[in-house]
């Protein structure tokens, strides 16, 4: 075989693997719903996305072969030389579609690309720069999704397949994960596809199994669906992976959020390092970076801002790291800074949420550029990591002692209300016994009386009995008296035990009563020494 029947074979052979990569870029739009305004603040993404040209997968993306495929291709003779020969006979078939597709592509160093193919690391050691005035251009939209696979380190055979296995097994997200289906990009007309809503749920479902630790969280859908548009599943599977945990974008999604806020920490005091006057102006008006900013990180900014702005975000954070959407968020409030200046709470919350991307929509790459304009020290963001750190440790300590001061405050409000019970029965027990002691001295009076009348009596029958002596009726009269009067003193004597005995109690109840009120004093005092 000759060496040009070589060369054909393997160009043919680079054609068929470039045809597999090839996105096509669609500007199919959904149109704007004329009644419906019962949606979330979810369907305001559409407002900011109907602008930007948006992406629509190849109907043949199960063709689409990852970037080890493009790796075995490096190793065919005189490889550099077939993609451009295929990259240049591409382009001139474009020619008849679009002149605008056509500028774009014109403008477009497919040589530049074609060597970050084949040899990506090698370019980023020795050519850097050159390569970041590339990538401040715009990577090609066809060639993005293969792109990012490649700059996130992403083949991996081994989790593909482990993505195909979490499939078949349930997620216990998965309600929550439908619901929030429709409000991912509704206004692209893939996402509102069965097949566009499928891949969607199957790749957040799967993610949600492999990291149950983070399980499912809004904002997910958002990076999914981007990395939908560019990419077949099991490649957005692997991406998202490689986006967690080698971007260390995990730990923003995790429960307590904790990258998240410390990501919000270093957005304040750089904005209060770059732009000071902004910075003095929003901490005036009261609007924190938490009211606007959060979104931008938790999303990668692909939350109300257009398409073709988000998919540069990704381009850069790829392959300079997470830390660069503080240079993208840093770059928005500069471009508009003026806008920002002028405007007060309200205002400023409503143009964060809905006007505040409007002055990239002509020029996409100039965001990047932007971004690229602040220069933020490594050292800098570890300094401000653990000044975040040290700032969240003390504040945790603080709750700690709140927490526990908390938790002391409400056993002692037991203690007293438990102790005020306890004083409310005595003192109903004390009135009782009151009121008992009252009646038996009445009743003692009474008898008292009694017995003075019975005495008295008894005094005149023994002077009767003086009289009549010798009678049997005198002596059985005195007898029934003498027993009378023997009941009577029995009686008088238990009635005086019983009222000793009461008063001894008297004396004990109001004993304890006086330690109760000393004790509820004392209660008193530490309750309201520790509320001062």
């Amino acid at each position: 075989m000759t060496e040009n029947e070589l060369k054909f074979d393997d160009m043919s052979l680079l054609e068929s693997k470039r045809q597999e990569y090839t996105i096509r870029i669609s500007l199919e739009i959904k149109p704007e719903q004329d009644s419906d305004t019962s949606g979330s603040e979810y369907e305001e993404t559409s407002k900011m996305t109907e602008l930007a040209p948006t992406v629509s997968p190849d109907e043949d993306w199960q063709l689409v072969s990852s970037v080890e495929s493009i790796k075995t291709l490096i190793n065919i003779p005189n490889y550099y030389e077939m993609i451009m020969f295929k990259l240049n006979r591409q382009l001139k078939q474009d020619v008849k579609n679009s002149s605008k597709p056509l500028k774009e592509k014109l403008d477009t160093d497919w040589e530049f690309w074609a060597l970050i193919i084949t040899d990506f690391r090698k370019v980023i050691q020795t050519d850097y720069e050159n390569f970041r005035i590339h990538l401040s251009k715009g990577v090609p939209p066809s060639l993005r999704g293969m792109l990012w696979q490649l700059f996130s380190d992403a083949a991996n055979d081994c989790l593909e397949e482990k993505y195909r296995k979490l499939l078949n097994e349930p997620s216990p997200h998965e309600k929550l994960i439908q619901r929030d289906l429709p409000r991912t990009f509704p206004k692209i007309d893939y996402f509102n596809t069965k097949e566009g809503q499928e891949k969607l749920f199957h790749v957040i479902k799967a993610y949600s199994l492999f990291d149950e630790q983070v399980g499912y969280c809004q904002g997910i859908h958002f990076l999914v669906g981007c990395l939908l548009l560019h990419m077949p599943e099991e490649a957005a599977f692997c991406v998202l992976v490689q986006m967690m945990t080698k971007y260390g974008l995990r730990e923003q999604f995790t429960p307590k959020m904790d990258k998240l806020h410390e990501r919000m920490f270093q957005f304040e005091q750089l904005l209060s390092i770059h732009l000071p006057q902004v910075h003095r102006h929003l901490d005036i008006q009261g609007v924190l970076p938490s009211m606007y900013a959060s979104q931008w990180f938790m999303t990668l900014f692909a939350y109300r801002c257009p398409l073709d702005l988000v998919f540069g975000v990704f381009d850069v954070l790829l392959v300079e790291g997470a830390d660069k959407m503080l240079n993208f968020a840093l770059a928005l409030i500069k471009k508009n800074e003026q806008i920002i200046l002028s405007l007060e709470f309200e205002s400023l919350l409503e143009f964060f949420n809905g006007h505040v991307f409007d002055v990239y929509k002509k020029n996409s790459n100039g965001f990047i550029e932007d971004a690229y304009g602040f220069d933020i020290p490594s050292r800098l963001l570890q300094k401000l990591s653990k000044r975040y750190s040290a700032q969240a440790a003390q504040q945790e300590r603080l709750k700690c002692i709140e927490d526990d001061m908390r938790r002391e405050n409400a056993e002692l409000n037991e203690q007293y209300k438990s102790l005020r019970c306890a004083y409310k029965t005595l003192d109903v027990n004390y009135q009782n016994t009151v009121q008992e002691l009252t009646q038996i001295k009445i009743l003692e009076t009474i008898l008292n009386e009694e017995n003075q009348k019975l005495k008295s009596e008894l005094s005149a029958t023994r002077c009767g009995i003086l009289k009549i002596e010798r009678g049997s009726e005198y002596q059985k009269e005195l007898d029934t008296l003498a027993n009378a009067n023997a009941q009577l003193v029995h009686t008088n004597s238990e009635l005086q035990d019983r009222l000793t005995e009461l008063e001894t109690m008297m004396v004990e109840l109001k004993l304890k009563h006086a330690e109760i009120e000393n004790e509820n004093k004392m209660i008193k005092k530490r309750y309201l020494l520790k509320i001062i």
